[in-house]
């Protein structure tokens, strides 16, 4: 380990959290509000912050060396992180801001449904329609930290510089 990865994953953890956080807000000030604890925009910021971190990371690394094990480590960490950030967040906004947002996400879920097996999608439907804002915040971390998995991986397969020994 070249560098202090542990540091450098809760500061851009928070980063990342208080951007996804920010991009929830706008949406909601511009009449887009979410209807999903997750959404397309979110992954892809989550991505970008862990592109942009890992790059930070590794230039102000002495010699620029860093490799796949330290950056994994470091991504894996700000994801957990910006995904309890992100969670939090979201249990405040249905709860304080947006008052609708767990209707929103449970009609979003029924429109979404295969109506083949009616008495399978009417049970899910049930259970579905009793979610509250908490349910759907915690859809919304788990389901970001599950993503940053794959987007760890390719924050480190891209800034890598050097590959470990394999003994």
């Amino acid at each position: 380990m070249y560098g202090n990865y542990r540091r450098a994953a809760l500061l851009g953890g928070l980063a990342s959290g208080l951007l996804l956080l920010l991009y929830v807000l706008v949406r909601y000030l511009v009449g887009r509000p979410i209807s999903a604890p997750q959404t397309y925009g979110s992954d892809l910021l989550l991505l970008a912050s862990m592109l942009g971190v890992a790059y930070v990371y590794r230039r102000r690394l002495p010699d620029e060396r860093v490799t796949f094990k330290e950056l994994m480590l470091l991504c894996l960490g700000l994801g957990v992180i910006a995904s309890a950030v992100y969670g939090l967040f979201l249990w405040l906004y249905g709860q304080a801001i947006d008052t609708h947002f767990a209707q929103r996400c449970v009609e979003g879920w029924l429109m979404g449904m295969d109506t083949s097996g009616a008495e399978d999608n009417q049970h899910a439907s049930t259970v579905v329609a009793q979610y509250t804002v908490v349910n759907w915040a915690l859809t919304g971390a788990v389901r970001t930290a599950i993503m940053s998995i794959l987007e760890a991986f390719v924050a480190a397969l891209v800034f890598r510089t050097e590959k470990g020994n394999l003994k």
